[in-house]
Formats: structure tokens, sequence, C-alpha cells
């Protein structure tokens, strides 16, 4: 990665209070989708625009879960500038929660998550990436 890029780390899945990736969910609470990445100092120092998406699969019927940024209105999708309060650093952290009423509808099926970030304005880039696979208990 260079300077005038950002790139996505990695997701994983993990139990709300957990800190640590956790690749079964219980369905009986919330469950955390995260979304690592960096920006390259130059990028990132030009506070340049970025667009973070996550989906969230369902690969046992084909469906999409609902996957939220509390306070964020738009579901799968955080949008800012670098260097503001959501992407404050060159590493940031994004945290979508999928609730225990979604998790619960599905138990014992096989779930993946695809995100991306789309950067800069004039010359816009994009980083791309998946999680492992994770299950929602039976």
């Amino acid at each position: 990665m260079g300077p005038n890029d950002a790139q996505i780390v990695r997701i994983f899945s993990r139990e709300e209070k957990g800190r640590i990736a956790d690749v079964t969910l219980d369905p009986g609470s919330d469950a955390v989708v995260v979304l690592e990445a960096e920006a390259g100092f130059i990028l990132f120092d030009g506070h340049g625009d970025y667009l973070v998406t996550l989906v969230v699969r369902d690969l046992s019927d084909g469906t999409l879960i609902p996957a939220t940024v509390p306070g964020v209105a738009t579901p799968h999708k955080v949008a800012g500038r670098f260097a503001d309060a959501t992407w404050s650093d060159l590493a940031a952290s994004f945290k979508f929660v999928v609730t225990g009423t979604e998790l619960a509808k599905r138990k014992g099926h096989l779930i993946q998550a695809y995100g991306s970030v789309v950067y800069g304005h004039q010359h816009p880039g994009a980083t791309l990436a998946e999680s492992p696979l994770f299950m929602i208990q039976p």
C-alpha cells in the first residue's frame, strides 16, 4: 500500500462484547462484523472522502443480513472524510452490528461478509476484501 492508497486489513466476526474474532456466533445476542482498514499518510492528511461498505450474506439461503453502524443513517455504509471522528487515525475499525433477532432466524447457517472502501475524489481508488466463513450456532 502506498501513501496515496487505503487498504482493508481484515474483516472478521465476533460476539458483541468480544475482543477477538469468533467464527461461531450466538443467535441469542447481537454480533459484530469488524472491518479494519488503513489509509496512507498522504491520503489521510489530505482529508479525502471515503465510503466504507459492508454486506453480510447468508450462504445457506442466499439472503442478505442487515448490518448497521450505530449512529449512521444508511445501513451497510459509512461515509466521511479522512481525519473525521469515524476515521481519526491512519488505522480505523468499523463495527457493523447484526442483531440477535436476525441471527436467531438463521441458526446453523454459514455466513460471510464482503467489504469495500472507495476513497479519494479526483482520482478515486478502491480496496475489497471478504471475511472468513462464520456460523450462527444451531
